[in-house]
């Protein structure tokens, strides 16, 4: 039994080295109860009984790692998921951020949406920035980075097309300021739509980026699904994207490591809310 449990172990990690080198999709670092549930899946979609079975499947079928990614990849969101963390941005970030910005003479404000799914997230930072700012919103250059490991997932955000259940928490004035009715949903609209950048990156990855100097930092519900380790890399590695101030948002559930809550100020335990100074 014993050694039944660790060939299945290593034939396990043999499969993430593979989809890692193939593909360049990392899911070593995630738990993984996360993994082997999602695995599943695709084990039953193409009928393999085992990883190995599995991992020749993958050989002759090169399309499936782009279906595996999907699979793993966490992509439940929506539109101001967390009203209390938005509220308190709002009231504890922006207004600090917009004066400091507005006495030093600087127009640029920076945020990044790091695992963003579908796009609700990001559009919802956008339409957040764009309420409080209001007429002042011309005064600044406002770039919105979202990111995501499933490229399929960011087409979707790029569309920027939702089903009405999709936008129910923003019925009313907003939705009507900031969506368009497209086939029978709701289209995001350009002027929202411009503030965004989409691109593909993997938190987990050693790959450099260009996320730097970044006023606010969301990454919400994606520490949960990473062994510590990796919890670890990617805090430091969002730390060291943040300005100085700068802001950083966490999940519901999530909390910086010890050694980063000793460099963080924190504004709000419940919204966690964190700021670099």
């Amino acid at each position: 039994m014993v050694n039944a449990v660790v060939s299945h172990e290593t034939t396990l990690d043999s499969l993430l080295e593979k989809v890692h080198h193939e593909a360049g999709y990392d899911f070593r670092g995630y738990k993984r109860g996360t993994v082997t549930r999602r695995l599943e899946r695709r084990l039953h979609a193409t009928k393999a009984k085992t990883y190995s079975d599995y991992l020749q499947f993958l050989d002759t079928h090169p399309e499936e790692y782009q279906r595996l990614a999907d699979d793993i990849t966490i992509k439940v969101s929506g539109f101001f998921r967390s009203p209390y963390a938005f509220q308190q941005v709002v009231r504890l970030v922006l207004p600090e951020m917009a004066l400091r910005k507005q006495g030093r003479g600087e127009r640029e404000l920076k945020f990044w949406s790091s695992a963003c799914a579908r796009g609700e997230e990001p559009y919802s930072i956008a339409i957040m920035l764009s309420e409080f700012l209001g007429e002042q919103r011309q005064n600044f250059n406002i770039s919105v980075y979202a990111t995501d490991v499933s490229r399929q997932a960011l087409n979707d955000a790029e569309i920027g097309l939702y089903l009405p259940k999709e936008v129910e928490n923003i019925f009313g004035p907003a939705a009507e300021n900031y969506f368009s009715h497209r086939d029978g949903g709701y289209m995001v609209k350009n002027d929202i739509r411009q503030m965004l950048r989409f691109s593909y990156f993997d938190l987990t990855s050693d790959t450099p980026h260009l996320f730097g100097n970044m006023d606010c930092i969301f990454c919400c519900n994606i520490l949960i699904y990473l062994q510590r380790q990796h919890q670890e890399n990617v805090l430091n590695m969002l730390y060291d994207s943040l300005a100085t101030p700068g802001y950083l948002i966490l999940g519901e559930g999530e909390t910086p490591t010890n050694d980063l809550c000793r460099k963080l100020v924190c504004l709000d335990a419940k919204a966690r809310i964190y700021k670099k100074d």
